[in-house]
C-alpha cells in the first residue's frame, strides 16, 4: 500500500451568507475549526510558518554512476541517483496533536481526583464505591469518541496518541479500585494527580539525576533518528518493503507456507521493528518529559525486544512496553490472581490486551472514518496467541532439552527462535494499522527523506 500524502486536517469556515441548514450544521461539528477560524489572527502565523517550511528546498541530488559494489554486493547502475527532498513534519497537525493531549491531560487529572477523594478512601461504602468505579470505567471508555468529535480530527496517528493516556487511566482505575495503587503514588494528592496523568512509569524511590536526564534526552534522539530512518526507508514500500502479500484473515484457515513466507515474514519484521520504534520514541519523549518537570526517574519502557529477547516471558515482560506491562499487571493480573491460579491470570492480561487494542482499533481507524480492511478481532486473536506461547514456555522451561538448548545456542539464534514463535501471525496485529493508513498519517510528525 503506497504511502498517501498527509493532509491539513483543519477546516475552514465558509462564508455564513451561502451555508444551508445542514452545511452549520456540519461546522458546528468541530469546534477546534471554529476555534481555528474565529481566531484566524493568533493562528495565521503558525500557518504562515508552516508555508514557509514547506517551501524550503531542502533538496539533493545525486548524479548518474556506473555499477559498482559495496560490501562485496553489485550496486546497479543508477540506483540510488535521482532528487531527494528532507520533509520536515507538519505543524499544524503537531499543534492538533498538542491539543489533543492537553484535554487528555486535564480529563486525567479531573479523575485523579474523584478517585483520590472518594475512591482511594478507606470510609468508602463499598457500594458506592462500586458504582464510582464502574461509571468512571464506562466514562473512559467513551469519552475518546467524544473527544474526536469535539476536535474533527481523522488523523489516525493523533487519534492513536490521544488514546493512549486513557488506555492508561482505564487500567490505573481498575489498580485502584483493587487497592494495588504503586507505593508512593498514593502519599498525596499531588503525587497521585502526577501518578495517574503521567504518560511514564514514576518511580516515586528514585530521584532522578542530571546523569539521567542526559542519558535520557540522548535516548529520545536515538529513538528520533531510528524512527526517521525507518519511515524514509519503507515509506516508498508502503510499509511492505518485500512486496504486498497476503498471508490470510485470523478468522481464515492458516497455510503454513503463507505464514512462513520468506517475504510475509520480512514484512511482519519490518512492521513490528517500526512499531517497537515508534512505542520508543514516544515513551523515551514522554518519559524525558515527566523526569524534567516532576524530578522522579522513570521506567525504561522499551528494551530492544526485536533483537535482544531471551524468552517469550523475556519479550513481554520485560521488554515490550514495560508501561503497559505494569499498568495490566496492577490492574488485571493482581486482581485475578487473588482469585484464581497464575495461568488463569496471565490469560486475563493478554485478553484484556487483546481487548483494550480492539478499542483503539475501532476508535482510531473505524469510529466516523472510511478505513477498509480493518477487521476487528484479529487484535486479540495475536494476543491469545500469545498467551498460547507463555504457556507452552512454563511447561517446557524446565525441561531437559530446553536448558541444554539455552546453554549451547548463541543469543541471537535464541532471540530469533524467539520472535519466530509470533512474527507468523504479527500481521493479525499490524494489519489494522497499514489497511487504516496509520503510518502514512505518522509521517506527518517525523523529518524524512523523500526521492523527489
Amino acid at each position: 500500500m503506497a504511502a498517501e500524502t498527509p493532509t491539513n486536517n483543519f477546516i475552514a469556515i465558509p462564508n455564513l451568507q451561502s451555508v444551508n441548514v445542514s452545511g452549520i450544521g456540519e461546522i458546528l461539528s468541530s469546534p477546534l475549526s471554529l476555534f481555528q477560524s474565529s481566531c484566524g489572527a493568533s493562528m495565521s502565523p503558525l500557518g504562515q510558518l508552516q508555508d514557509k517550511v514547506s517551501s524550503l528546498d531542502l533538496s539533493l541530488t545525486i548524479p548518474n554512476y556506473p555499477e559498482f559494489r559495496a560490501l562485496g554486493y553489485p550496486v546497479g547502475t543508477n540506483a540510488f541517483s535521482g532528487k531527494y527532498k528532507l520533509v520536515l513534519p507538519d505543524l499544524l497537525v503537531s499543534v492538533e496533536m498538542a491539543v489533543g493531549l492537553s484535554i487528555s491531560i486535564a480529563i486525567g487529572a479531573i479523575l485523579a481526583a474523584i478517585l483520590y477523594h472518594f475512591a482511594l478512601s478507606p470510609g468508602q461504602k463499598s457500594t458506592g464505591r462500586t458504582l464510582l468505579i464502574g461509571s468512571i470505567v464506562c466514562f473512559i471508555s467513551i469519552i475518546p469518541y467524544l473527544l474526536f468529535d469535539f476536535l474533527g480530527t481523522q488523523n489516525t496517528a493523533v487519534r492513536f496518541s490521544m488514546m493512549a493516556p486513557f488506555v492508561l487511566y482505564l487500567f490505573r482505575t481498575l489498580e485502584a479500585a483493587y487497592g494495588f495503587v504503586p507505593k508512593g503514588a498514593d502519599e498525596s494528592f499531588r503525587l497521585y494527580c502526577i501518578y495517574f496523568t503521567s504518560p511514564a512509569e514514576i518511580l516515586f524511590e528514585q530521584r532522578a539525576t542530571r546523569r539521567d536526564m542526559i542519558l535520557s534526552t540522548i535516548g529520545v534522539m536515538k529513538c528520533a533518528a531510528v524512527i526517521a530512518t525507518l519511515c524514509t526507508i519503507l515509506s516508498p514500500s508502503g510499509y511492505t518493503p518485500f512486496g504486498a502479500i497476503s498471508a490470510g484473515e485470523f478468522y481464515e484457515p492458516i497455510r503454513v507456507k503463507n505464514y512462513f513466507n520468506p517475504q510475509h515474514l520480512g514484512n511482519c519484521f519490518a512492521m513490528a521493528y517500526f512499531f517497537q520504534s515508534g512505542l520508543a520514541v514516544g515513551n523515551s519523549a514522554a518519559g524525558n518529559l515527566v523526569q524534567l518537570v516532576t524530578g522522579y526517574k522513570v521506567l525504561n519502557t522499551m528494551k530492544n525486544p526485536m533483537l535482544e529477547a531471551t524468552s517469550p516471558s523475556d519479550f513481554w515482560g520485560r521488554r515490550w512496553n514495560v508501561l503497559v506491562h505494569v499498568v495490566l499487571k496492577r490492574g488485571v493480573y493482581k486482581p485475578v490472581r487473588t482469585y484464581a491460579s497464575a495461568l488463569i491470570a496471565s490469560l486475563a492480561v493478554f485478553v484484556a490486551s487483546g481487548l483494550f487494542h480492539e478499542w483503539m482499533v475501532h476508535a482510531v481507524f473505524l469510529y466516523n472514518r472510511q478505513s477498509e480492511g480493518v477487521v476487528l478481532g484479529s487484535n486479540t486473536a495475536f494476543f491469545v496467541w500469545n498467551f498460547v506461547v507463555i504457556a507452552c514456555e512454563r511447561m517446557l522451561v524446565t525441561t531437559k532439552v530446553v536448558q541444554s538448548l539455552n546453554e549451547v545456542l548463541p543469543r541471537f539464534v535464541v532471540t530469533v527462535m524467539i520472535i519466530m514463535s509470533s512474527l507468523p501471525f504479527a500481521h493479525w496485529f499490524g494489519g489494522p494499522y497499514l489497511n487504516g493508513n496509520f503510518f502514512s498519517d505518522y509521517e506527518t510528525f517525523v523529518p524524512m527523506i523523500r526521492k523527489i
